[in-house]
């Protein structure tokens, strides 16, 4: 089955689920993320689907005991979806989206504000309803902090299982994320999320020549490994240089801000439960982290 079929008998069984289970409280269901992105070279492994569905009230969405957050995650075919649910009340206000949802507020707008972002896969188009996420200040710790999640979940499978794919697959999406943060960061007005864009706007970044270089070449791997399950580089080495890399940055000022040794432990126990791993890496390399290198 060719990729356009696949993605087409996919979205089909998603919605006709949805349809099933919810009847008439949708009003919109849209398809983010590298699943749904055409730009991407041919042979892309997707470790992932993601799919957003707006309701008038989330009332009717069975929720799970430990959060109000309504979402769930179900198989279709070989491929496990993570549907989310908001509401458009959600996506006008802060306050309120954050208790209907895990993700990054500006993120998500920028997600389904702008169509090479995300695709209507079934009911009405609401952006003209989103607000632009450029009129609020964007929150670099939270986003930040979502690119640091994914590599501590890669250090914690390696120490479950040695050369584990989702070690890998964790390091890539900690690669991309922060990627698409630094883009964000660097570049005004920049509102593409797609791996492709952001590689291609890494590369127009007016960064040091060495933290770009760098940065590329973290991407260049995280792509290779994307499309032959496999990286060029021996991942422990790569990985590791990614650490030292991205702990560097955080500590030299030239991101929305500059962490101190003590500042970044505080910040990494305080987010998503704590980030042990990522932790005990810091500890360990605390003499690099005050070095004077960035490459």
């Amino acid at each position: 089955m060719n990729k356009i079929k696949e993605v087409d008998n996919i979205t089909s069984n998603i919605i006709k689920y949805l349809q099933t289970n919810l009847k008439d409280n949708i009003i919109s269901i849209f398809g983010i993320g590298s699943y749904f992105d055409k730009k991407l070279p041919s042979g892309w492994r997707n470790t992932d689907i993601d799919v957003i569905v707006i309701v008038p009230t989330l009332e009717k969405i069975t929720k799970l005991d430990w959060t109000d957050v309504r979402y769930e995650v179900r198989k279709f075919g070989n491929h496990y979806v993570w549907i989310g649910y908001n509401t458009i009340q959600g996506l006008k206000t802060k306050k309120l989206f954050v208790q209907e949802s895990f993700a990054n507020y500006e993120w998500s707008l920028m997600d389904l504000k702008f169509k090479e972002n995300s695709h209507l896969l079934y009911g009405k188009d609401i952006r003209e309803q989103i607000p632009d996420p450029f009129s609020f200040i964007f929150d670099y710790n939270d986003i930040l902090a979502r690119c640091l999640y994914h590599l501590d979940k890669s250090l914690k499978e390696s120490k479950i299982q040695e050369n584990s794919v989702q070690a890998m697959t964790e390091f890539t999406k900690a690669v991309f994320k922060f990627g698409f943060y630094m883009c964000l960061y660097f570049s005004e007005s920049y509102f593409l999320t797609s791996v492709h864009s952001v590689s291609l706007q890494l590369n127009k970044l007016l960064l040091d020549n060495d933290i770009k270089n760098s940065m590329l070449n973290f991407m260049s791997e995280s792509i290779i490994y994307r499309r032959t399950n496999k990286f060029s580089k021996k991942f422990e080495i790569l990985r590791k240089n990614y650490v030292l890399f991205t702990l560097s940055l955080l500590r030299s000022g030239i991101l929305h801000r500059k962490y101190e040794f003590q500042e970044l432990l505080i910040f990494l126990k305080n987010k998503f439960n704590g980030m042990p791993y990522l932790i005990s890496y810091l500890k360990k390399a605390k003499n690099i982290f005050y070095s004077t290198k960035t490459n």
